[in-house]
């Protein structure tokens, strides 16, 4: 199965077979997720759309926070596992820590109740790191929130597309030892978009039995 993206200004986040789209803040993850904003789009390979998943606040804040420190995405090398940049793949991007924030912990914690995908156990997390602006949220959430580790997935990665960028079609897998004994391989990929555009942007699975 390939994957491929076409070219657009366009922010994304790659998590690691759902498709999601902006449309609560510090509410309970299970209180947000409703079933009825789902679309099954395909079986084979699993993908689903679910709209409005994030709020334009959650949006925001994404972007927000990497939009000044984005770098040119790189690809793994299939024998050393280290990164390389390559014309294969042109989009710049950043890794976000695990519940960076109040509002980075509840977007995981959203997806971990949309995916039934448990998050990783917290360790502890000092709290005044934490923007001022959210002062008044603080205290609710001190209790639940630390700092992830990388056992069930990976952190969230924010990408940039814009005019003309792509990942030209591929098997979206390691083969390198490193990156396999370092996470392995992932059993499902969680695609939300931070940004409206007409067209462009969009995932294809080439491959894929369309409902």
């Amino acid at each position: 199965m390939t994957v491929s993206r076409s070219y657009t200004l366009q922010f994304m986040i790659l998590l690691s077979f759902l498709y999601l789209s902006c449309d609560s803040f510090l509410t309970s993850p299970s209180s947000i997720i409703n079933p009825s904003k789902v679309k099954q789009v395909s079986w084979k390979p699993r993908a689903f759309v679910y709209e409005g998943f994030l709020t334009d606040l959650e949006c925001d804040h994404l972007i927000s926070l990497v939009k000044s420190e984005l770098k040119r995405s790189a690809v793994a090398d299939n024998v050393s596992g280290e990164s390389k940049l390559s014309e294969f793949r042109t989009s710049s991007g950043m890794f976000i820590a695990k519940a960076k924030d109040p509002i980075v912990d509840g977007i995981e914690d959203k997806i971990s109740t949309w995916t039934f995908l448990p998050e990783a156990p917290l360790a502890t997390v000092d709290t005044t790191s934490w923007p001022s602006v959210l002062d008044h949220h603080r205290h609710q959430l001190v209790s639940t929130i630390g700092t992830r580790q990388e056992e069930n997935g990976e952190g969230i990665q924010v990408l940039r597309y814009e005019h003309g960028q792509k990942y030209e079609p591929h098997y979206d897998y390691f083969v390198d030892k490193v990156n396999i004994a370092r996470g392995g391989h992932r059993i499902a990929t969680v695609l939300m978009y931070l940004t409206n555009v007409t067209k462009g942007g969009e995932t294809v699975f080439p491959e894929a039995e369309v409902c």
